[in-house]
């Protein structure tokens, strides 16, 4: 139906419009004519059993990722999630308790750091004299950077017994600890990972640096237990040049970082926060860091 076509209707029917049988039959007509294309907020790029895709959306998704333009793949990606999203709905996910708890805490999430964005003040651009300062104070990070790759076995931490910590100490191949464990029917899972010194703990790299190659250790993380080995220690140093960039990005997160935790200290006078007698049994968490093999059989862990 054109909009000639409606236009005609219209004045047509107007005096019929004070009864509600024309009224209906009128509504009728119009419906029957928008079945043959569905109607579009003129942003729409694809509807999804009936939801759009916008423009906005796209444009959403360039602001949050590292595309620099619009893709047909983009758009293909929204319209997978569309039909994820109409699929829970239709189970009803949208009123499980544990959805609507992660849906809150994701909401919750994007406020307080839409607030950080859009209220706080932004740091400045660091100097060239700050860049070098940063390099030179960070020597493990960068001019001194190694790759530490790791052999592991993850296990259940009940699993560990006096027995296997004792096979953990000193220097051995990690397939004699594996051999041991199918034994003794422990599953475990095989991983190799590699790590920079960067990425790891201050306290943990000092224990690594000391290790030497084939050095078992145990890592404890909640309910599991990690056996893992050295397996290799490479120099990947990282020029000035080179670390430029992520150093600008770390003086940044570091300087929003103190924008922000003095924003939080303001906040926290202007508020009343009571603290109830529940969370007295909340403790610190705290990590161990990796210490030498200790004489009389003991493993080195970290917690």
């Amino acid at each position: 139906m054109t909009r000639a076509d409606r236009l005609t209707l219209s004045l047509a029917t107007t005096h019929r419009l004070k009864t509600g049988t024309a009224l209906l039959l009128l509504l009728g007509m119009l419906v029957a004519c928008g079945r043959d294309a569905p109607v579009s907020s003129g942003q729409a790029l694809a509807s999804v059993d009936g939801r759009e895709i916008t423009i906005h959306q796209i444009n959403a998704e360039l602001g949050k990722g590292t595309a620099r333009e619009a893709s047909k793949q983009m758009l293909d990606g929204l319209v997978a999630r569309q039909l994820l999203v109409n699929a829970a709905r239709q189970e009803k996910l949208d009123t499980n308790p544990t959805v609507l708890a992660d849906m809150e805490r994701a909401r919750d999430l994007v406020l307080a750091q839409s607030y950080v964005q859009m209220k706080l003040a932004k740091p400045g651009r660091p100097t060239q004299q700050d860049l070098d300062a940063f390099y030179d104070q960070h020597p493990d990070w960068f001019a001194q950077r190694q790759q530490f790759d790791f052999a592991e076995l993850v296990i259940d931490k009940a699993s560990v017994s006096d027995e296997l910590n004792k096979m953990m100490v000193g220097v051995r191949p990690l397939d004699e600890v594996a051999a041991w464990l199918q034994k003794q029917h422990i599953s475990f899972t095989r991983l190799q990972v590699s790590r920079s010194s960067m990425d790891l703990p201050a306290p943990m790299l000092e224990g690594v640096k000391k290790m030497e190659r084939g050095q078992l250790f145990i890592v404890n993380e909640g309910h599991t237990a990690i056996l893992a080995a050295l397996a290799d220690v490479r120099s990947t140093p990282l020029s000035r040049a080179a670390a430029a960039q992520p150093i600008q990005q770390m003086l940044f997160n570091q300087r929003q970082g103190e924008i922000t935790e003095q924003a939080v200290a303001r906040l926290k006078s202007d508020a009343r926060i009571v603290y109830f007698d529940s969370a007295k049994t909340l403790k610190d968490s705290n990590v161990t860091p990796v210490a030498e093999a200790a004489p009389g059989g003991e493993a080195s862990v970290v917690k």
